[in-house]
């Protein structure tokens, strides 16, 4: 029980079935506990180990095992976790290798791409894309050039990314929605630094980008 107990900490609480099975429980416990309130289900085969309502961190860590080998975090999801965005109660987008499958969920917004191994983050937990990815989705997302650029003004104001980095990523996504606005606010930024950024770009401290969509 002490690698499960383990396991929970590192997953914000939350375990697969398998890991519970494999870790000390039976299938008899499962139920015990989840009959008793002391856990509960989150998504199939996916267990809370705690009582109450999850928070959102426990819940886009479900969503992650959910998904299963090769999933990770993505669009507005990722930029919760990575600081690009505020907490909100939205879907969680969630990115898998392109020939997986997943049974849909509700709540669970899953994409699909051939690209989805080169994108992940190497260290962050739970399983996310990288900052410059991130940004990128949620600009190639948004409901007009504006706010993709918003995004991109974001990261480089909080220093979660540079234009540089943003500049490398974007040269992968030739038919990125709104990529020439983008390419040239990035090519502004790394000439000019901040004073590249438009007047409407937000202060570090007041920065909360609107949602994006899936």
């Amino acid at each position: 029980m002490a690698q499960l107990d383990a396991i929970s900490r590192r997953q914000r609480g939350v375990v697969t079935r398998r890991q519970a099975l494999q870790n000390g429980l039976t299938a008899t416990d499962l139920h015990h506990l989840t009959r008793a309130g002391h856990w509960q289900r989150l998504m199939p085969g996916i267990y809370a180990t705690f009582a109450g309502r999850p928070p959102p961190a426990a819940m886009r860590w479900a969503a992650v095992l959910y998904a299963g080998p090769g999933a990770m975090l993505s669009h507005r999801s990722a930029a919760e976790e990575s600081g690009l965005a505020e907490p909100a109660s939205t879907a969680i987008h969630v990115l898998i290798p392109e020939r997986r499958r997943v049974r849909p969920h509700p709540g669970v917004v899953i994409h699909r791409s051939r690209h989805a191994p080169a994108r992940k983050h190497a260290r962050r937990q739970p399983p996310q894309t990288r900052v410059e990815e991130t940004v990128l989705d949620l600009a190639s997302t948004s409901a007009d050039a504006k706010e993709a650029l918003n995004w991109i003004t974001v990261a480089c104001t909080r220093q979660l990314t540079t234009a540089d980095r943003l500049s490398a990523a974007l040269s992968d996504r030739p038919r990125l929605i709104h990529r020439r606005a983008i390419a040239i606010l990035l090519a502004g930024i790394g000439a000019s630094g901040d004073s590249a950024l438009p007047r409407w770009a937000p202060s570090r401290s007041s920065t909360r980008p609107s949602r994006a969509g899936p």
